[in-house]
């Protein structure tokens, strides 16, 4: 395949990059700040991209030619630096833009959404159940905006709804395993919320998924994509402790609404992905997960 990865200084795009281009396959990967942290394992190409530009959109994709686009892009942390006009021109009208711009030239694009526009409960979600995302979060509002950009652009897409997602990344990546060794590195207990419930992912999880979706040619379709356990940031945040050998006196375990600054309170997302694991896709357990992690890092911290 010959790919086009956005976002491939962001967590999931770097990870992208490093994936398919150590399968074989051609990879241009776009950026719009870090490329110091880039992949150019087996000849990914990186190219910088302003996804507020159109005009750098057609010229990457006519001067490429991709076979696919993976569009992992966007601005992720809009309650720290981001304002409402920057998250539109880049989650939304980006995403517009680029997925009309694919379509034009009959390519297909897999755009990657969040769980976080998706409503809390008590009970499995499957994409049925209508997006309701918080109004106190912009990016999930963006997010549902960019889904339903690609839905308008009347090409070949399929949309990919993750859960939190963890393994490694860059220095300047924030998973959430990564987040939690970044607190410990400092001698500091990491925050875990008791209250908070998702279905963990191992990032490469997301690109077997891609490869199902492409392989049984299933566009038009959105799919969640969770780990088999919904599990507390709380449980998580202790099991990842057990697998790098750190006590638990290093989780420091509070409510949402107890830490200082956090928008947000108690959700319970737990993901139905029965319509990827009919096309064959089995995510890894946390514990797998755990293990690839740590096995590449030289099998422990």
């Amino acid at each position: 395949m010959k790919l086009l990865i956005t976002g491939s200084s962001g967590f999931v795009g770097w990870n992208a990059v490093r994936y398919f281009a150590n399968q074989g396959d051609s990879v241009v990967g776009t950026f719009h700040t870090f490329p110091h942290y880039l992949h150019h394992d087996n000849g990914a190409v990186a190219v910088r991209l302003d996804l507020a530009d159109r005009t750098q959109i057609h010229e990457i994709i006519r001067r490429f030619q991709p076979t696919f686009v993976f569009h992992f892009a966007a601005l992720a942390r809009p309650q720290l630096h981001n304002s409402p006009e920057q998250l539109h021109a880049v989650n939304v009208r980006g995403t517009n833009d680029l997925a009309t711009v694919a379509a034009n030239h009959d390519i297909p694009l897999i755009y990657l959404s969040t769980d976080l526009l998706l409503p809390s409960g008590p009970n499995p979600i499957d994409e049925s159940v209508a997006p309701a995302p918080p109004t106190h979060s912009l990016y999930a509002q963006s997010k549902l905006q960019g889904e339903q950009a690609v839905q308008s652009a009347a090409g070949r897409w399929a949309i990919i709804r993750p859960s939190v997602m963890f393994g490694d990344g860059t220095p300047h990546t924030n998973s959430f395993t990564q987040f939690i060794d970044r607190c410990w590195e400092r001698g500091e207990p990491a925050p875990l919320f008791s209250d908070q419930f998702r279905s963990f992912l191992f990032v490469e999880d997301v690109f077997t998924a891609i490869e199902a979706i492409i392989r049984t040619e299933s566009w038009g379709g959105i799919f969640h994509a969770g780990g088999e356990q919904c599990l507390s940031r709380a449980q998580f945040g202790l099991a990842w402790a057990d697998a790098c050998g750190v006590p638990h006196t290093l989780c420091k375990m509070m409510a949402a609404s107890q830490k200082t600054g956090y928008v947000g309170g108690a959700s319970h997302i737990d993901l139905d992905c029965r319509a990827l694991r009919q096309l064959g896709w089995e995510p890894h357990s946390i514990t797998d997960g755990f293990q690839q992690t740590l096995r590449r890092r030289g099998g422990g911290r």
